[in-house]
């Protein structure tokens, strides 16, 4: 065999093989490439999807302490109203009690609405909380009214007993009152933000 076609048959050979470990190396490269691209794509979703979590989080966090400070609000509102209203009826202020009835009425008004936006976004035992607040201010705000009925019939009896029952009731609104701050914060608590990246 003539020298010059071993090195002619050697040259083809290793060029074949250059050629095919290209290809090779080519194709691995291309398919490492598109695992690397499928595996960041898969990355990158799944950060936006816990980072949009966490945005609703603290986005639903604020909406649950806006309802309740404004549920709150609306309630120290009422209290106030009521507060000068049975004391107008102790009084005998009667050219106090009409303003200060239509007052105490749109105090109740304001506080259902606030009482709705709880509904909304608080957990279940803070709803739960808020609807017996709401349930002892209207029947608050009824033995209020009947306390001025009563008063206004010159009915003694029935002003001795509504004025009780308006005591009673109050002592159970500050302790409901009390209830709810307790258990929107228990729940705030156990339902903190998810924390941001």
């Amino acid at each position: 065999m003539d020298e010059g076609f071993v090195a002619l048959v050697a040259a083809g050979v290793g060029l074949v093989g250059a050629v095919g470990g290209a290809a090779i190396g080519g194709l691995a490269a291309t398919r490492g490439a598109r695992i690397g691209a499928e595996t960041a794509a898969r990355a990158t979703a799944r950060q936006v999807q816990d980072q949009a979590v966490t945005d609703h989080g603290h986005w639903l966090r604020g909406q649950v302490l806006e309802a309740c400070r404004a549920f709150l609000s609306a309630y120290v509102s009422y209290a106030i109203h009521a507060s000068n209203m049975t004391r107008a009826i102790e009084r005998e202020l009667r050219e106090l009690m009409g303003e200060l009835g239509g007052a105490c009425g749109q105090a109740v008004t304001d506080f259902r609405n606030a009482y709705f936006q709880v509904r909304l976004v608080a957990a279940e035992d803070v709803r739960q909380c808020a609807q017996e607040l709401k349930r002892l201010v209207e029947e608050h705000r009824e033995c209020v009214d009947a306390w001025l009925d009563a008063f206004l019939g010159m009915d003694g009896s029935a002003v001795a007993a509504a004025r009780a029952e308006e005591e009673l009731l109050r002592g159970r609104l500050a302790r409901l009152h009390t209830e709810f701050m307790e258990t929107a914060w228990l729940s705030m608590s156990r339902h903190p933000a998810p924390a941001a990246d």
